[in-house]
């Protein structure tokens, strides 16, 4: 069986469900009437209970070869609608019940003064008469409120672990090398293969790719979660090494780090793929590629004292003519990039919040270099939204596969 992770996460993420769930249990009710009932309580107990059992079996008593079929995956989605759910609901309850706390103030100062007026008693009558009034339908209405939050939830998990996307940009350097005139790079990020991102799906982000006929694959970090998963994925990207015309480059993520970095890296030596660790190496025609490892770091002021000795590590012995790719996961790497005057830089790690509106993340983690294209000058820096993700929601940011074509014209984004 498949040996989940630590105790310590899990019991975070137990916690938090059964915090989450107690505080739904406690607000519905008091939202309306009809949440009362014990039939409701059951099956919200139930669906949570549910859950966790999902959790736990995905986690710790799994075969080590994966899920035992993609009919699981519906269970998993179900569990994760559900807490994600769980939390959009409460946010809209919790705000809307402050609403309604003020809309019910108004109205009876409202009806105070309406029996204050000559004839009020004929008028409340009349209003009895017509039938519903006004504020019955709005409070039949409210009882529907929480069932948004989870389809919200469900469009999200759903969509955001199945809709995949293949972004293309021409981009334009005056310092391209004639011989690289038409040169094509796909990219590939967070992939974090696992739970939500099996073999079926690596084979599919592969053929996306190989339709576009690009010379090279660049891989930007946190390739794998589940370790199980690690032997047939090498298996696919060996194989399909053969068919690009030079090949894969990798830059490590984070991830690695969390899982076994040693495990993944002596994975990776024992294939034809390219790592870079703060290195470059010539891929030909002039071109050549730069590869910088996670910034760990306590605090700001140590992480950019570490990027900058990364990036000169890696950039170092390029030629001065040479026409530079950078390779990071972390996209701060892209300050650096852009001071040196690096064309391109290609970047991960945020997901691109993975919850959007209007193009900008909804989530309270944000960085300098969010999500899409970015330039300074004659150097373009890229920040995928990533392949694949841990955490199986998106909302107006989907995975996407990252196509980028090198001319020697007007830039073209």
């Amino acid at each position: 069986m498949q040996h989940g992770p630590s105790i310590i996460p899990m019991l975070i993420i137990f916690s938090f469900l059964a915090g989450i769930a107690w505080l739904g249990s406690r607000v519905l009710p008091k939202w309306h009437e009809v949440y009362a009932g014990p039939r409701v309580r059951y099956a919200y107990w139930g669906a949570t209970l549910l859950t966790v059992a999902i959790l736990i079996f995905s986690r710790w008593l799994r075969p080590a070869g994966g899920f035992p079929g993609e009919w699981f995956r519906y269970f998993i989605y179900f569990a994760y609608i559900w807490i994600v759910g769980l939390v959009f609901m409460l946010v809209v309850l919790l705000a809307g019940y402050m609403v309604k706390r003020l809309m019910r103030r108004l109205a009876v100062r409202r009806v105070t003064a309406a029996c204050e007026q000559p004839g009020s008693d004929t008028a409340e009558a009349a209003a009895g008469q017509r039938g519903i009034t006004r504020r019955q339908f709005l409070e039949g209405m409210s009882a529907a409120i929480p069932a948004v939050p989870l389809a919200v939830s469900a469009y999200g998990v759903i969509g955001g672990d199945t809709q995949l996307v293949v972004n293309r940009h021409t981009l334009a350097f005056p310092q391209l090398p004639p011989s690289l005139a038409g040169f094509r790079i796909a990219q590939i990020s967070d992939t974090h293969i696992g739970s939500f991102f099996g073999m079926d799906k690596l084979d599919r982000v592969l053929s996306l790719v190989m339709q576009e006929r690009p010379e090279i694959l660049v891989i930007t970090g946190d390739l794998i979660d589940d370790l199980a998963l690690l032997p047939p994925t090498m298996e696919r990207l060996t194989a399909f090494q053969s068919q690009l015309p030079q090949g894969i480059f990798y830059c490590w993520g984070n991830h690695e780090y969390f899982r076994d970095i040693n495990r993944i890296r002596q994975a990776l030596y024992k294939s034809p793929i390219v790592v870079l660790e703060n290195s470059n190496t010539a891929v030909g025609g002039g071109l050549y590629l730069a590869g910088v490892d996670y910034p760990w770091s306590k605090d700001r002021g140590e992480q950019e004292m570490v990027r900058q000795q990364f990036f000169a590590q890696a950039v170092r012995g390029i030629p001065a003519e040479a026409f530079t790719v950078l390779l990071t996961h972390h996209s701060a790497f892209l300050d650096e990039a852009f001071a040196a005057g690096i064309p391109l830089s290609l970047a991960g790690h945020t997901h691109g919040g993975q919850v959007n509106l209007f193009g900008k993340s909804l989530l309270p983690i944000q960085y300098k270099y969010m999500r899409g294209m970015f330039r300074q000058g004659e150097s373009y820096g890229y920040v995928s939204t990533g392949t694949g993700h841990w955490l199986p929601l998106r909302i107006g940011c989907p995975a996407e596969i990252s196509v980028f074509t090198l001319q020697r014209e007007t830039a073209r984004v």
